[in-house]
């Protein structure tokens, strides 16, 4: 399956919205612009959806999101446990956007920071 690139604009509104803190670590993953909150996912593009993930019972706290669907990137039908896919009206709005990247950044923000996963070491090559 061939994932398509995020938009330019949306590229460009999500970069924006961002909140400029110093706890925000702005990453890529699979080539898509995203956010971590002290090593916790937080925000990020997948084609043109924005996907937020709310761990627990934080999704019940923004109204915006009661209509939001699961995100579910492999089309299995199940989702992932606690992505949702920002509805459509909140990525259109740069402003809007903003205001709630800024609400949940402060919620994710509360969450216990995630320990930096270490490389595992390279096995040597056992001699014939």
């Amino acid at each position: 399956m061939a994932w398509e690139k995020s938009s330019p604009d949306l590229v460009e509104r999500f970069t924006l919205a961002l909140p400029q803190h110093t706890d925000a670590q702005p990453r890529k993953i699979f080539g898509y612009p995203c956010c971590f909150v002290k090593g916790n996912f937080f925000v990020g593009l997948h084609e043109d959806n924005v996907v937020i993930r709310l761990p627990g019972d934080l999704k019940n706290q923004f109204s915006d999101l009661r209509s939001a669907n699961t995100f579910d990137p492999m089309g299995t039908g199940k989702g992932m446990k606690d992505w949702w896919i920002i509805p459509p009206a909140i990525p259109g709005d740069t402003e809007k956007l903003s205001g709630f990247f800024a609400a949940t950044f402060a919620e994710v923000q509360k969450l216990p920071a995630k320990p930096a996963k270490t490389k595992a070491k390279k096995k040597a090559a056992k001699k014939k």
